[in-house]
């Protein structure tokens, strides 16, 4: 059910037509997500599951995972992140969360993956193994969900223009368009933006002292 809601918001702050029509736009992506699991439940169907958890649920989604970690941490910025979050939430949480992002959840990522591949072997169910179009399959459904990131990335970078390096420099910033939906809100977003670096801070959000347990003054990224 969280990941069916993680989709559907998707849809939803991504295309403003959506917004008015979730209820419906919802009701068809479960009809469509019920008829797409009718070949789960036959009889033969646990096969079927095998082959999508064998290959979907371990290489694609730690894949996705250690993106989005690198992404947010060494791309995006932390520090923006940091800033992002003190917007919504009203202040600013510790330094363990920067150490998690940055470090440990990457690491821990990158780990299991390489040792996923180092012990990776074809599909199998009990003493049944599976032909080799079977295993053609379960990778495909694996890149099915890969594929479309470094194929988006790559035509951006085409229809930019300018030098590689400027094209990259380039997409590697936020748009025009991304930030809160209020425009009070999107001003001071905007000011992080350019001043990142800086003591840039909400002063009207931030009105405890106290993080979660966590004193301000003890996070070392408080300027």
């Amino acid at each position: 059910m969280g990941m069916f809601q993680t989709m559907t918001s998707a849809f939803v702050d991504e295309y403003a037509w959506v917004k008015d029509r979730k209820v419906m736009v919802t009701g068809a992506l479960c009809f469509a997500e019920f008829i797409i699991g009718i070949p789960c439940v036959t009889q033969g169907g646990i096969y079927v599951l095998q082959v999508l958890d064998w290959y979907s649920s371990t290489f694609s989604l730690m894949i996705i995972a250690f993106t989005e970690c690198v992404i947010i941490g060494w791309i995006y910025g932390v520090e923006q992140f940091y800033k992002d979050i003190t917007m919504m939430i009203g202040y600013r949480p510790c330094a363990w969360w920067r150490i998690l992002w940055c470090y440990i959840t990457p690491g821990l990522i990158l780990f299991v993956l390489l040792f996923s591949i180092v012990i990776h072997t074809p599909v199998t169910y009990g003493e049944y193994v599976y032909p080799s179009w079977a295993i053609a399959i379960g990778w495909l459904f694996a890149l099915c969900s890969i594929i479309p990131l470094p194929s988006m990335a790559l035509y951006k970078v085409w229809n930019e223009k300018g030098s590689i390096r400027k094209r990259i420099s380039k997409l590697l910033k936020p748009v025009e368009q991304w930030g809160p939906a209020l425009e009070q809100y999107r001003e001071l977003y905007k000011a992080s933006i350019y001043h990142v670096s800086s003591s840039t801070s909400f002063p009207e959000l931030e009105s405890s002292q106290k993080l979660n347990g966590c004193d301000a003054s003890l996070d070392p990224s408080v300027v």
